[in-house]
C-alpha cells in the first residue's frame, strides 16, 4: 500500500467516525429538549384544565384560614359567604387556585409557575424580562416558549399563552379583553441540573465508544498498513501467508464492525432509557435496563478478549508453554468465572474427571479453551439444562467431553464453525450475542497444544464438544 493511500484511509476513517459522533451528539441534544419540553407541557397542560374546571364552576369556595385569605383583587358581590353552621368560605378563581398549585408545587417538587401578563392585576404577577419577551412573541402568534437560564441556578423555564376565554371575561372583562385574546402566561420552571448531568453522562459514554472505535479503526488501519508493506514484496512461497493475512484483517474488521458495535448501541440505548425516563420506568423495568446492559457488557467483554487471544494467535504472539498440568483441577480454575451466570439461568454444572488425570498442554490456552466451550454451552442451554464435564485416559491421549442438554447445532453449520473464512453467528437462548469468533479460537489453541477437537450435536437434545490431548500419565 501507498503511503499516500494509508494516509487516505486514516483521514476517511476519521472523517466517518467524527461524522457519526457529531451526528449523535446532535441527537443526545436533541432528545433531553425533548424531555424537558414534554414534562414541561405536561405541567402547563395540568394547569390548564384546573383552571378549566375551576372556571367551568365559576370559581370554588375553601374555607379562610391563615394560608388562604380572600383575594383582595377579585371584584364579586359573593367573594365571602357565611355557611349555615357559620363556616366563613372565600371564592378562589382560575387565578387565585394557579397562585396557590404554584405554592404548593415549588414546596414538594421544585416547580415554579408564575401566571403573568403585560397588564397585571396584581403586582406580584408583574413579567420578568425573559417572561415580557415570551408575551410579546406570543402576542407575534407563537404558541411557546423554553428558555435555559443560569441565574440564580440552571433551570429551564417554559411558558405557554392564555387565551381569554368567555368565562375569563367575568374578571377581565374591564380590562379590554376579547374572547381569544392574548391575555397572559403561565411559566413553569425547575431545576436543570438532573437534565443537564444525564446528558453529560450520555455525551461522556459516545465519547468513549466513539474513541474506542476511533483507536481500534486506526489500530487496524496501521496494522494492515505494516502488515501489508511487510508482505507485498514476498512472491511465491509467501503468497500464502499474505492472502491469511488479509483474509484475517477482513474478519476482524467484520467483528469490530458488527459484533462490537451492537452491544455498545445495547448498552447506550438502555442507559438513555434510564437517563431520559428513570422517574417514570417501575424498580422492575429499572432491573430489566440494568440486566440487559450488564449482559451486554460482558458480551462485549468476552468478545474482546477472544479477539486479543486471537490477534495475539494470528501474530505468533502466544507462547505455549506446554507442561504437565492436572486436568480436574484446571477444569475447576476454567469454570470459576462462568459460575454465577450458569446460577442466573439455574443451569447445574457437573464435573466428572478424576484428580489422578494429568494432561500436557499449555495452562492459559488450554483455560481459553474450556472458558470459551462453557460459554457457548451455557448460551445455548436453556434454563434449568445441565452441562457435563467428563474425561476418560485412552492410552497416550486423554479424551474430554463437554456436554450440555442446549439447542443442539444443525448438521450443515457444525461443518462451518471450524471454516476461518466463516463466522457462524447464533443468538444465545436468553438473547446472548454470539461472534462465531470462540470455537474457531478453540480450534486454533488446540492445535497449538497439539490436540485435536471435534462436535457432535443433536437438535432439541445437546451437544458434545470432544477435545483429545496427550496423556501425560504415560510420558512420565
Amino acid at each position: 500500500m501507498r503511503k499516500i493511500h494509508f494516509i487516505t484511509l486514516l483521514f476517511i476513517w476519521i472523517l466517518l467516525i467524527s461524522i457519526s459522533f457529531l451526528w449523535n451528539y446532535s441527537n443526545v441534544k436533541v432528545n433531553n429538549e425533548k424531555v424537558v419540553l414534554n414534562k414541561s407541557q405536561s405541567f402547563f397542560n395540568q394547569i390548564l384544565i384546573s383552571r378549566s374546571w375551576n372556571a367551568s364552576h365559576g370559581g370554588v369556595y375553601v374555607p379562610i384560614d391563615e394560608k388562604t385569605q380572600p383575594n383582595e383583587y377579585l371584584k364579586d358581590s359573593a367573594k365571602n359567604i357565611t355557611t349555615l353552621n357559620g363556616m366563613q368560605l372565600t371564592k378562589v378563581n382560575p387565578s387565585f387556585m394557579t397562585r396557590q398549585i404554584a405554592e404548593h408545587n415549588d414546596r414538594r417538587n421544585n416547580v415554579h409557575f408564575h401566571i403573568t401578563s403585560l397588564n397585571c392585576i396584581r403586582p406580584k404577577n408583574k413579567p420578568t424580562e425573559k417572561e415580557i419577551q415570551a408575551l410579546k412573541r406570543f402576542e407575534a402568534g407563537e404558541n411557546e416558549v423554553l428558555n435555559f437560564v443560569e441565574f440564580p441556578e440552571p433551570s429551564y423555564m417554559y411558558m405557554a399563552p392564555l387565551h381569554a376565554e368567555q368565562s375569563c371575561l367575568q374578571c377581565h372583562g374591564f380590562q379590554g379583553y376579547k374572547a381569544g385574546d392574548v391575555r397572559g402566561g403561565i411559566s413553569v420552571s425547575f431545576p436543570a441540573k438532573v437534565y443537564i448531568e444525564a446528558m453529560r453522562s450520555q455525551i461522556i459514554s459516545l465519547s468513549v465508544v466513539h474513541f474506542i472505535l476511533l483507536f481500534l479503526g486506526i489500530l487496524g488501519i496501521v496494522l494492515f498498513y505494516k502488515i501489508n508493506n511487510k508482505y507485498f514484496a514476498i512472491i511465491g512461497d509467501k503468497n500464502l501467508e499474505l492472502q491469511q493475512t488479509i483474509s484475517g484483517r477482513d474478519k476482524l474488521f467484520a467483528i469490530i464492525a458488527h459484533d462490537l458495535r451492537s452491544p455498545f448501541s445495547a448498552i447506550l440505548g438502555y442507559l438513555d432509557i434510564l437517563h431520559q425516563d428513570y422517574k417514570e420506568l417501575s424498580e422492575e423495568e429499572i432491573s430489566d435496563c440494568i440486566n440487559e446492559a450488564d449482559k451486554a457488557a460482558h458480551d462485549s467483554f468476552d468478545l474482546l478478549n477472544n479477539l486479543l487471544i486471537w490477534a495475539k494467535s494470528q501474530q505468533d504472539g502466544i507462547v505455549i508453554d506446554i507442561k504437565k498440568v492436572n486436568l480436574c483441577q484446571i477444569i475447576k480454575e476454567a469454570l470459576l468465572p462462568h459460575l454465577n451466570n450458569a446460577n442466573i439461568k439455574d443451569i447445574t454444572v457437573k464435573i466428572e474427571v478424576s484428580e489422578e488425570i494429568f494432561i500436557c498442554v499449555d495452562e492459559f490456552t488450554f483455560q481459553s479453551i474450556i472458558s470459551n466451550i462453557i460459554t457457548n454451552a451455557l448460551k445455548f442451554t436453556p434454563r434449568g439444562g445441565t452441562i457435563s464435564i467428563s474425561a476418560i485416559e485412552e492410552n497416550e491421549l486423554v479424551k474430554i467431553t463437554i456436554s450440555d442438554t442446549g439447542v443442539g447445532i444443525p448438521s450443515n453449520k457444525i461443518k462451518k464453525i471450524f471454516n476461518e473464512d466463516v463466522l457462524v453467528t447464533t443468538k444465545g437462548t436468553d438473547g446472548e450475542a454470539g461472534s462465531g469468533l470462540g470455537l474457531m479460537l478453540c480450534k486454533e489453541l488446540s492445535e497449538k497444544n497439539k490436540g485435536k477437537i471435534s462436535i457432535e450435536s443433536t437438535l432439541g437434545k445437546g451437544t458434545n464438544v470432544i477435545l483429545k490431548f496427550p496423556n501425560c500419565n504415560t510420558n512420565l
